[in-house]
């Protein structure tokens, strides 16, 4: 569903002319994490970098859900100098606001149709990336604000009323966005910043940087194994972490986890309740 509301606001970019229909991919990276740990996998993209990773690169990181992406990039972070982990969340929010704002200066109620292209158009100009105060920032200048997105970002930003419109202004302004955060991750490399940018290709492929990785597993089925291993160590975790294994020793802490992986794999085997019919 996310994939496809995506493909959706690209489309719709694209028709507008925001972005190109065909952007020059550069060849991409496929990096097999089948049997590796996250450090082995970041090691061998941090060795592919070469000389690069010492003088600032853009990465883009690409796979399917359940190969390692975020917690490859968190060890990434750790092993490259000057890192940033970019995400575009912050711009969406940012525009949401800047949205809202509009309206309620307009007097009136936020929707769709009162952020008309032209609106759009004059809200992305109230966005700005640069050093404010000697480190990179957002800058929202416009619609009576004049505020820095890391100083707003827990607070202003996730309020309900921006929160809750989000999806609406995400999907008329994928291209926008896509368009400010490669503009973005460009200024902080040309100041020898090593940037991150993690996420699906549709969005990535308008990044342009020769530094590209996919994260693949020869069978795609060992994904949903290593979801529901996930799925199951949770619950377990949970089960135990509610248990007083202080008292019972090491024997008894190794049944305690034993019952309680065991459990876990149960419920997950359990049939799903019958769907209630609604009454003619």
């Amino acid at each position: 569903e996310d994939a496809e509301k995506l493909a959706a606001g690209i489309r719709e970019a694209v028709a507008r002319g925001v972005l190109d229909p065909n952007p020059p991919v550069e060849p991409v990276c496929k990096v097999n994490v089948a049997g590796k740990s996250a450090d082995q996998v970041a090691g061998e993209i941090v060795a592919k970098l070469g000389a690069e990773a010492s003088t600032g690169c853009v990465l883009v990181l690409q796979g399917l859900s359940g190969t390692g992406k975020g917690t490859t990039v968190s060890k990434l972070e750790m092993l490259l100098p000057k890192c940033v982990c970019w995400s575009n969340g912050n711009v969406f929010r940012s525009l949401t606001l800047l949205a809202v704002t509009h309206c309620e200066k307009e007097g009136v109620p936020f929707s769709a149709e009162a952020i008309t292209p032209a609106v759009l158009a004059k809200l992305v100009k109230c966005l700005s990336f640069g050093k404010f105060g000697g480190k990179f920032d957002i800058r929202i200048k416009g619609m009576g604000l004049d505020l820095l997105v890391s100083e707003i970002a827990n607070t202003t930003l996730k309020e309900p009323r921006v929160g809750k419109n989000i999806p609406t202004i995400a999907k008329m302004s994928q291209g926008e966005v896509i368009k400010f955060a490669a503009g973005a991750a460009e200024q902080m490399r040309s100041a020898g910043h090593n940037v991150l940018m993690e996420g699906r290709s549709q969005t990535l492929d308008y990044v342009r940087t020769p530094h590209r990785f996919e994260l693949t597993l020869p069978d795609p089925s060992v994904i949903g194994q290593r979801r529901a291993a996930q799925r199951m160590m949770a619950a377990a975790l949970q089960e135990v972490s509610d248990a007083d294994l202080s008292v019972v020793g090491a024997a008894g802490e190794a049944a305690e986890v034993h019952a309680a992986l065991k459990k876990a794999l149960q419920a997950m085997h359990e049939p799903l309740p019958p769907t209630v019919k609604p009454a003619a």
